[in-house]
């Protein structure tokens, strides 16, 4: 497992490249708490906090396929600089509207500017991954990507609470921002992404329809059918967050909910991590599906609340195979979707994700009364992962493959796993 790690960080960039993505990616989760705390302690309401985190959410989900489209057509060092000038601008904004008596919908409006501007810089790092590795890495490349986003969402939440030992919220989200730009810069500078060339526009061509030009990489069928799957997948994650805290508040304890997220993020990261360190007989589709399977007979497991301890087993369980599958799907979409539209792709990959969550927290909500255990949550989830392995079975075989040179530094690093291994017996 090591030893792949190992051969990953030993090529050129990247480490640059890891480092970027965590100061990329630790930027939304600490902005959305700092946004939300500055809020409620300038309105005295929920609602508008909400509303306004909502606001920049939906924002960030829906117009960060434009930003990756624009990266595509034009390359990442001439669209990124002035997303960071309006972006920079939008900060202030938001900072304004908060400060000065503004009536609560400026509030909202001007987050919703700060996530419509964000730059698509997380979507420019996962599409360089591919030009950083050769195609046999690409698992353990995106299982670090994974693990990188798993953690940041851990340490978001963690780093605000001891920032607000020293400094308001208000300065927490001027730090938030800065760091964040400066990563964003930082990328737009990096040698991958600076000398990354831009695509032919997508859809393009006298034998495509106006429609097909618009929604560019969707509609290509395999792009859309595993974009569909990484939604299924975040689905039953939503509701597992609803069958968590529910089932702990029948158990006795609201606060155990926190223990089984931790036990979930847990399962997730050591089997991610597990899962890119090696090399698998059974990958792509095939895969997918079995994963989906064991997603959703340990889901229905999750129905029978005999206490604690099982709860415990299987949430972990679940992470266990969550892992996997969320190293899985871009791996396979950088085999099926067309290379000219790498970043747009990774960025409907967050926004798909986004809804597939939002819908499952939605739906399982409704499903769940204030006095009952997570059985519903647990079988909405069991259902929707049961259809994942039915979508599954709809992907073709991998229509792209690597050039030359990948092939040749994949050949390599298979012969020094080869001779490592020979080495240790």
């Amino acid at each position: 497992m090591f030893g792949s790690y190992r051969r990953l960080f030993a090529r050129p960039g990247v480490m640059g490249m890891t480092g970027l993505s965590l100061s990329v990616k630790l930027g939304p989760p600490t902005l959305s708490l700092a946004l939300l705390l500055v809020v409620f302690d300038d309105t005295g309401s929920y609602a508008v906090a909400g509303l306004t985190l909502t606001g920049h959410a939906l924002a960030l989900a829906l117009c960060a396929p434009l930003g990756g489209r624009l990266v595509d057509r034009f390359s990442p060092r001439k669209v990124l600089p002035p997303y960071l000038l309006v972006h920079a601008a939008a900060y202030t904004l938001v900072l304004l509207s908060i400060h000065l008596p503004v009536p609560a919908p400026l509030v909202v409006a001007a987050a919703a500017v700060l996530g419509a501007t964000s730059p698509p810089a997380g979507a420019v790092i996962r599409g360089a991954w591919p030009r950083l590795v050769a195609p046999g890495s690409l698992n353990t490349a995106y299982a670090l990507d994974n693990a990188i986003n798993e953690l940041m969402f851990i340490a978001g939440p963690v780093l605000v609470a001891g920032l607000l030992l020293v400094m308001p919220a208000s300065a927490i989200i001027i730090v938030t921002g800065t760091v964040f730009l400066a990563a964003v810069a930082a990328v737009t500078m990096s040698r991958v992404v600076r000398t990354a060339a831009p695509g032919a526009p997508t859809g393009d061509g006298p034998s495509r329809g106006r429609l097909t030009r618009l929604v560019g990489p969707l509609a290509h069928r395999p792009t859309l059918i595993l974009l569909f799957i990484a939604a299924l997948g975040t689905f039953t994650f939503g509701s597992l967050r609803v069958a968590m805290v529910a089932s702990a508040t029948v158990l006795g304890s609201a606060g155990a909910a926190g223990i089984f997220a931790g036990l979930l993020s847990a399962g997730t990261l050591a089997a991610g991590l597990g899962y890119g360190g090696r090399h698998w007989s059974i990958t792509g589709r095939r895969l997918l599906g079995i994963l989906f399977a064991a997603d959703c007979v340990l889901l229905f497991a999750g129905v029978f609340d005999v206490g604690y301890l099982w709860l415990a087993v299987v949430i972990t369980a679940i992470g266990a195979v969550s892992g996997p599958r969320d190293t899985l799907i871009p791996v396979i979409l950088t085999e099926h979707a067309p290379a000219t539209a790498r970043t747009e792709v990774f960025a409907w990959l967050n926004t798909f994700m986004w809804i597939g969550y939002g819908l499952g927290t939605a739906v399982a909500g409704q499903l769940t009364g204030p006095k009952d255990s997570g059985a519903a949550a647990f079988v909405t989830a069991g259902i929707v992962a049961a259809g994942g392995i039915l979508v599954s079975a709809l992907l073709p075989r991998a229509t792209t493959a690597p050039d030359p040179a990948e092939r040749s530094g994949e050949s390599g690093e298979v012969l020094v796993e080869h001779a490592e291994s020979r080495g240790r017996r």
